[in-house]
């Protein structure tokens, strides 16, 4: 039976749960986004693999967006053995900060195979408006 074993990959996963604490956490940022700023509204686009939507806690408050929940363990039937494990069981917590002012009332967010898409609509003021000249 062949087994791979990625030397550099697995000693650097081995010191960083060594280190990995709830005082000071990895190094890595998880989840990974991508924000989309639009006219009228900002696009929180997340990667989520694995992580079901009721895992999932989104919160906005002074400006600031927090999506935080767990990436859960999936079961493993008694009657195998794992030969490779990198796919990691992890608590994430992940705050954007936002300049313009957002309309709060209206933030939506949708799951859809692993991708988290949250709509953060501009308020009135923060939009951008074109200014015809007389």
């Amino acid at each position: 039976m062949y087994v791979r074993f990625n030397y550099p990959k697995a000693f650097n996963n081995l010191i960083e749960d060594f280190f990995e604490t709830d005082v000071m956490p990895s190094r890595s940022v998880y989840p990974l986004v991508d924000i989309v700023e639009k006219n009228n509204e900002t696009i929180v686009i997340a990667e989520l693999p694995g992580v079901k939507k009721e895992d999932i806690k989104i919160t906005f408050e002074n400006n600031l967006l927090t999506i935080s929940g767990e990436r859960k363990p999936y079961e493993i039937p008694e009657d195998a053995r794992v030969i490779l494990n990198e796919v990691r069981v992890r608590k994430f917590n992940r705050s954007i900060e936002f300049k313009n002012d957002v309309d709060v009332n209206n933030i939506s967010a949708e799951m859809n195979n692993g991708i988290l898409s949250i709509v953060l609509p501009k308020s009135e003021s923060a939009q951008i408006r074109k200014i015809e000249v007389n």
